[in-house]
């Protein structure tokens, strides 16, 4: 008599416990599968914000990168037109040197008033080289003062790579121009920002797939080692997915 009332007492407070176990592994799922769901709409959410940064610095580096090679043409020129006014330089220079040459000889034939001529000539025609010269950007302002004063006798010495060097310092400092370019840069970081998205795509579909494992999970909830594996794999699958990702591309 005393058997049968614990044996139904008992069936019935299992059936109880069961009932509770059912609900919690139907909550636990469920929350998994939001934050799984969250996680991934967060990776595709910040792919999104970060594709626009992207394209615009694909926009400055095509911008700075026209802007470049204008410079680049722009100094190509200048230096050009430099050299072109040094051989007319050295052309003054080789002309007062042949003034020199014939006060030289007058002077020996006793011709001193022409020979005065002459020198006055050539230092008048090394002055208005030099002046010429500087006037076009050849030679700094400030650094042929002796020469108008005095001219040297030997014209000054011209460097084809340090007279770029100078145009192109004086391109990048003018009023007008943006400063230094660097187009490589805008470049070099938008590639990162697309790794970022391919690599934060990667992860929404890591997570996705350990809302599958839960789904899997959910339809063995009575095949416990069904049960448990797929809630295993998807658990290690969304923590996983969530830690590498947030620590790897979504925050950089």
């Amino acid at each position: 008599m005393q058997g049968k009332p614990r044996e139904s007492g008992s069936g019935k407070g299992g059936g109880r416990r069961r009932g509770l176990d059912l609900t919690a592994q139907q909550w636990v799922l469920a929350f998994l599968v939001g934050l799984a769901t969250v996680s991934a709409a967060g990776f595709n959410w910040k792919s999104a914000a970060i594709g626009s940064t992207a394209a615009y610095d694909d926009r400055q580096s095509i911008s700075e990168t026209i802007a470049v090679e204008q410079q680049t043409m722009d100094v190509g020129l200048t230096v050009s037109n430099d050299t072109r006014t040094y051989a007319e330089y050295l052309v003054d220079y080789a002309a007062a040197a042949e003034l020199e040459n014939q006060a030289a000889g007058l002077t020996s034939a006793g011709d001193q008033p022409a020979a005065t001529v002459n020198r006055q000539d050539a230092t008048l025609l090394r002055r208005n080289a030099t002046e010429r010269a500087a006037a076009a950007g050849l030679f700094g302002e400030a650094t042929i003062g002796d020469d108008v004063t005095k001219p040297r006798p030997t014209p000054r010495p011209f460097s084809l790579e340090q007279q770029t060097r100078a145009r192109i310092a004086e391109e990048e400092t003018a009023v007008d121009s943006p400063g230094k370019l660097n187009p490589d840069q805008w470049a070099g970081d938008a590639e990162q920002i697309r790794d970022r998205i391919n690599g934060m795509a990667v992860w929404a579909l890591v997570v996705l797939f350990a809302v599958l494992m839960f789904s899997i999970a959910e339809a063995n909830s009575k095949r416990r080692q069904v049960f448990y594996a797929a809630m295993g794999i998807g658990l290690a699958v969304l923590v996983s997915g969530i830690a590498i990702g947030l620590s790897t591309d979504f925050i950089a």
